[in-house]
């Protein structure tokens, strides 16, 4: 399902953020906060914690993420020490995660995409509004169920936005939406443009130095 009647993203206010964060229980047990872990992807402003106190796990293409917490309009990050707390390994952590992924995509029946034209450029964009729509780039085959089975350049500038561009789209156009969507993020994302061919998703080697188009995102 597809509709041009909404922004092409939306986000949480800070004061929004903030009370999510001062009404987490850190001393949750392990039933309590399992159906809330996160698949989380690489962001471009540094983590808050060192990257070597957090369990790590690598998906297809190259794609290592981290654990986090799911508190509605922000997320936190799992420490080691947190996992030994609520007695399950950092593996168990990680299959609950992609399985509360599963469980999310397969709630919907029907995904609402935006339509936009970037500089000309016919574009879709995607978001949950549950804040999982980038964990799509770790399951090419959800990834395919939302955009159906269109090959494109798919960029997840956000945790919860997915773009698909067509696959012949200029690679300067990509790399200036990223920054784009990065100047007005705190916590975008730092993932590389990746081409969904054949429902297969891996690296684009295409992208070019950045020129800003005179086209604005509004």
């Amino acid at each position: 399902m597809t509709t041009t009647n909404e922004p092409l993203v939306t986000a949480a206010s800070v004061d929004e953020v903030i009370r999510a964060i001062e009404s987490v229980d850190l001393e949750s047990d392990w039933e309590e906060v399992a159906p809330r872990l996160r698949l989380a992807l690489p962001r471009r402003r540094a983590l808050p914690v060192d990257v070597e106190d957090l369990p790590q796990r690598r998906f297809e293409p190259g794609i290592d993420t981290v654990l986090g917490l799911d508190i509605g309009p922000a997320m936190l990050f799992v420490t080691h020490e947190q996992v030994d707390g609520w007695g399950v390994t950092a593996g168990e952590a990680f299959d609950r995660a992609l399985a509360n992924a599963h469980s999310k995509m397969a709630e919907r029946k029907q995904f609402a995409l935006v339509h936009e034209r970037i500089a000309d450029v016919p574009t879709l964009a995607f978001q949950s509004r549950q804040g999982w729509a980038s964990t799509l780039l770790l399951l090419p085959d959800q990834l395919t169920r939302v955009f159906g089975e269109r090959s494109g350049l798919i960029l997840a500038p956000m945790r919860d936005l997915v773009i698909c561009l067509p696959l012949d789209v200029e690679r300067e156009l990509a790399r200036w939406l990223l920054d784009e969507f990065a100047a007005v993020d705190m916590n975008a994302l730092d993932l590389p443009p990746l081409a969904l061919v054949d429902g297969q998703l891996t690296h684009d080697t295409g992208l070019a130095r950045a020129v800003e188009p005179a086209t604005r995102v509004n």
